[in-house]
């Protein structure tokens, strides 16, 4: 399939779509305001007055809007307050342990792992819903760092591991997309429109009650009577509107998965994955519905249409199993039977935590070239199997972060000693003298994150500590430590998600330009090569040339720049990471020092980057 062209096309639908979906709210609104002054004229059979009109019309569109927004706001808060892991636990997801021994969910696990390292977010929790024989996987969350990724027993029972590399592939399109965050909204904005429907049917219950209980006048009578038409209106135009908007809702979503599959084929480079999995579900007895009554409030979310009946065709949230299969297959004959599949021939080329390569150039991305899962596949074969081992326990994790902060002194030495239980000393020590390759220091980490989440909250606070202790003892905080502390603080300390992200580069330029500088310094040693970097990443964010100033080194104040940098609106906070990315390859060449670097800032900033090629 021509990938591209079907996400463009995707992409296209979606934003005509949410411009339908928000030019009904707008129509909705409008109409309960002139149909509510309509009613008020005709009757109390007062004389029409324009001015007045427009002013009872706009106080009316007011309020109307006033209650969509409140009720969607509250909804929305009630969605994301339960984040990634309540969706998955609503339904009956259990987390799998990241350290497991069972074969099929450690395949999952391993898929899981290779994807998220290669293209650049945190590696997920994973779900499983084990009463479920359905065909059906999901990605669940507000943000990047709040996914989660869950399966079906069913998906894990019928799937082989290319089959289930596309569908994970295809749940990483909804996190990478953007698309949780696009589908919560819908519902909270549908949930307002709703409230419209909510408000009419409340305020003519008290009418009646009112109404019966007081002295019948004229006046009264007729207030009553506008009271109760605009009642009805209200009831009547939040129906239809909710119908529509869920109407409209579903395409969205059919366009999300048109996208998501797209996406999945340019991601694995393997068309035959996820269309197999898409027959299997056409051929289970099951299909991919769900027994989970929740999973009905979810459906948007899933890989399969997760409830089989009760919809028709303008409720889908998902396109005809037919449809998705002929895009990605156009000679499909129509047989869900299963076909053989086709099994990845990989090479054995060297790709590392970020792609190393022994080019003068930098590639664009590794994922240009090769599937982002193998990048991620390949990445992980080259650390021993027992430092792997150790970073996938919940409990032996936390040595991987304090050994990547050893810098081989005694003193260090000593205070890491102290930190590891008598029983696990003569395991963990030893590897603190192992040499570890410095292009896989940061993957490694981030291979140890899923283990670190599943620790308490004291825990995560005092590894923290303890990291930042371990970086004082020589006085000098170093850059390679500064990545590592504050990659394990963005993951497993909550606080950086909830900044408001309502800021331009223009209204933070001052940490703008600090981090620039700082970048350009450790991009480049003398000042001309230092000073074209910086510029250049100046000019493409919309700014002036500027003289560069000497390099402050004080990480503690760059990681202040950083947060403030949280501030950014997210299509802002893209510009600023790509203007990164120019500064570092200037010279044409990329150093471990400045992958590092870059991915700390992509990741702190919730930007997904696939790994850059390092030149060695």
């Amino acid at each position: 399939m021509n990938f591209y062209d079907h996400q463009d096309t995707a992409r296209r639908r979606t934003g005509l779509l949410v411009f339908l979906f928000s030019l009904a709210v707008l129509i909705i609104t409008g109409l309960v305001s002139v149909l509510s002054i309509g009613i008020y004229y005709s009757v109390t059979g007062e004389p029409f007055d324009e001015r007045t009109a427009i002013i009872y019309a706009l106080f009316c569109f007011a309020g109307v809007i006033l209650v969509v927004a409140v009720s969607s706001m509250i909804r929305l808060y009630e969605l994301s307050s339960h984040g990634g892991h309540g969706v998955a636990e609503s339904i009956g997801g259990k987390l799998i342990s990241s350290n497991t021994t069972n074969a099929k969910h450690r395949q999952l696990l391993n898929v899981v792992e290779e994807m998220a390292i290669a293209s650049g977010i945190p590696v997920p929790p994973v779900y499983l819903l084990a009463d479920e024989r359905g065909i059906n996987a999901f990605a669940a969350g507000m943000s990047i760092d709040d996914a989660v990724i869950g399966v079906t027993q069913g998906a894990l029972d019928n799937f082989t591991r290319d089959e289930l590399q596309g569908v994970i592939a295809h749940e990483f399109s909804h996190v990478l997309n953007g698309d949780m965050r696009l589908n919560t909204r819908l519902i909270g904005v549908l949930f307002g429109i709703t409230c419209i429907a909510h408000l009419g049917h409340l305020v003519l219950d008290n009418t009646h009650h009112a109404r019966s209980s007081s002295r019948s006048s004229s006046d009264s009578g007729k207030a009553f009577a506008v009271i109760m038409l605009i009642a009805i209106v209200c009831l009547i135009l939040g129906w239809v509107g909710t119908l529509f908007g869920s109407m409209i809702k579903a395409a969205i979503s059919r366009q999300r998965e048109f996208l998501a599959d797209a996406s999945a084929v340019q991601f694995t480079r393997n068309d035959h994955g996820i269309a197999g999995a898409l027959k299997k579900i056409g051929g289970h007895s099951s299909g991919s519905g769900l027994n989970a009554k929740a999973s009905n409030q979810m459906s948007h979310m899933m890989f399969g249409q997760s409830q089989l009946s009760g919809f028709t065709g303008f409720f889908a949230t998902h396109p005809p199993l037919e449809e998705r299969i002929r895009r990605i297959e156009p000679n499909w004959d129509g047989s869900f039977a299963h076909s053989q599949q086709k099994v990845s021939a990989f090479g054995n080329e060297q790709v590392s935590g970020f792609a190393s390569s022994t080019g003068s150039a930098p590639q664009e991305t590794a994922a240009t070239s090769t599937e982002m899962s193998e990048i991620g596949k390949q990445l992980i074969s080259q650390l021993p199997d027992e430092l792997v081992d150790i970073a996938r326990e919940p409990y032996s994790s936390r040595f991987i972060a304090l050994m990547l902060i050893f810098d081989g002194s005694d003193i260090q030495r000593k205070m890491i000693k102290g930190h590891v239980p008598m029983v696990s000393q003569a395991a963990l020590l030893p590897w603190l003298d192992y040499h570890l390759p410095l292009h896989l220091r940061l993957p490694l980490l981030e291979l140890a994150i899923p283990a670190l989440k599943a620790l308490s909250d004291g825990q995560k606070n005092r590894l923290c500590e303890v990291l930042r202790e371990l970086s004082k003892t020589d006085d000098h905080y170093s850059l390679s430590e500064w990545c590592v502390i504050n990659l394990v603080e963005k993951h497993l300390i909550g606080p950086f998600g909830t900044t408001r992200q309502n800021k331009s580069l223009k209204q933070l330029k001052d940490s703008v330009h600090w981090l620039l500088r700082e970048l350009a310094w450790v991009t480049h040693s003398e000042q001309d090569g230092a000073e074209r970097a910086f510029n250049t990443a100046l000019t493409s964010l919309g700014f002036a040339e500027t003289t560069l100033q000497d390099a402050n080194n004080n990480w503690r104040l760059n990681r202040a720049m950083l947060e403030t940098l949280l501030q950014l609106r997210p299509p802002h906070r893209r510009k600023f990471v790509k203007a990164c990315r120019l500064a570092i390859e200037s010279d044409g060449k990329i150093t471990v020092a400045e992958g590092e670097l870059y991915r700390v800032i992509a990741c702190f900033l919730e930007v997904p980057e696939p790994p850059l090629t390092v030149t060695i």
